[in-house]
């Protein structure tokens, strides 16, 4: 068999997800590239996507990558019942690698799990992933741990201002949309019925905006157990039942997120009028939310794309994360954030606080408020530029996208 010495990488489209994406997969077929790998780009939108895709899969010298998308691709053919659908990897019984990095509960993940190849091959930030991916998909068994990275360019030093010349005092990325159906309704729909599901939802809200060291999965698994009597366990391909279950658990994941951050939007409208304060909310949300209103410090500008985040975060002295209901990961905004320079305050749990020292390289907020901190802000100003150079350091060294692609590409050699 020739020697693995080609990564084909399926690439998503342009603009997907902000740029996020596009990004993260040049950075790492660069990578690839330094490594001494040869790189393919295979073009999702193009006419030859499909011809293109099984000439690489076709050699055995070729790592496919499908990143995010693409492990699902179905060969579908006529039989007297009907039609049969076979996953496409499966079928040349070729290994396809697949990198998630966020809920593979969430609704518009759960037929690409489904569908995944039993040959599919994970690449996961944190094993948290593993037991919600089998959860849709218990035919899945290949997982494997890779390290974190930034997910945007770092400037060289000289392009990285210091504290003191940046325009921002407070830059808070985060996201807030509307997710259908709602918790209200839901719960409505429940109550009518008299189901249990409405304590479920219920408990598992109220543990998941107080309880950041356990997994929003568990919580509500635990619920269920408690309320239902029984554990509960998906049938596998998913049932209308098991479907609607799904749908709970991310609308209530959802809702935590935006409760944990809309607590910190509400407290940094108490800080001192005189912070220059920007939040990637909607405008609009300013009339639903009484502390935002005659706040003419508070820039509400929407959602950014990557480019955006990238200049906003070199404007800011200090960067505000609100931790995603994992326990095992921090999110990228902090990754990124201290790349470039910039003093990060943040919600605690057990990971974030065995990952960076408190003090050292990060500021931690006591629960949901950063006036906990808010001395740093003007008269602290040398001690949080000290922080910040120490987390760019750490930053720099522990999570370059080349330590993520060295860890891919041992796992590829491994399997191929």
């Amino acid at each position: 068999m020739p020697e693995f010495h080609r990564v084909a990488i399926v690439a998503p489209k342009g603009d997907f997800n902000k740029n996020v994406l596009p990004e993260i997969t040049a950075g790492l077929a660069a990578a690839f590239e330094a490594c001494g790998l040869d790189v393919v780009f295979i073009d999702s939108t193009a006419p030859e996507f499909r011809r293109q895709l099984l000439q690489s899969a076709s050699d055995p010298a070729t790592a496919l990558y499908a990143g995010h998308f693409f492990y699902d691709l179905g060969l579908t053919h006529s039989v007297e019942s009907g039609t049969e659908r076979m996953n496409l990897f499966e079928a040349l019984d070729r290994p396809v690698f697949a990198r998630i990095g966020d809920h593979p509960f969430a609704e518009f993940m759960w037929g690409r799990i489904e569908g995944a190849s039993k040959t599919t091959h994970f690449l996961l930030p944190s094993m948290e992933f593993k037991p919600e991916i089998q959860f849709i998909n218990p035919a899945l068994k290949h997982f494997h741990l890779v390290m974190p990275s930034l997910t945007m360019s770092v400037s060289v030093e000289d392009e990285v201002p210091p504290l003191e010349g940046r325009p921002i005092d407070i830059f808070m990325p985060c996201g807030f949309k509307n997710i259908l159906p709602s918790v209200e309704e839901l719960r409505q729909r429940f109550e009518a019925k008299g189901n249990p599901m409405v304590r479920v939802i219920d408990e598992t809200l109220e543990a998941g905006v107080t309880e950041r060291d356990r997994p929003i999965m568990d919580i509500y698994m635990q619920a269920i157990q408690r309320h239902f009597g029984a554990r509960f366990v998906t049938r596998t391909p998913l049932a209308a039942g098991d479907r609607e279950i799904l749908q709970v658990l991310s609308t209530v994941d959802f809702r935590v997120r935006t409760i944990r951050r809309i607590n910190v939007v509400e407290n940094l409208a108490r800080l001192d009028p005189a912070l220059r304060i920007v939040i990637t909310i909607p405008e609009t949300m300013r009339e639903t939310m009484p502390q935002l209103q005659d706040r003419s410090n508070i820039d509400l500008i929407g959602t950014v794309d990557t480019a955006r985040a990238r200049s906003l975060y070199l404007q800011s002295k200090f960067v505000v994360n609100v931790n995603p209901t994992y326990v095992s990961l921090m999110s990228e905004r902090v990754r990124n954030a201290m790349a470039l320079g910039c003093c990060v305050v943040s919600d605690k749990n057990s990971h974030s606080a065995q990952t960076f020292a408190e003090g050292e390289e990060i500021l931690f907020m006591e629960g949901y408020d950063p006036a906990s901190v808010s001395r740093y802000f003007k008269d602290g100003l040398d001690e949080a530029q000290a922080i910040a150079a120490r987390a760019r350091r750490r930053a720099l060294s522990d999570f370059p996208i080349s330590k993520l692609a060295d860890d891919i590409i041992a796992v590829m050699e491994d399997v191929l």
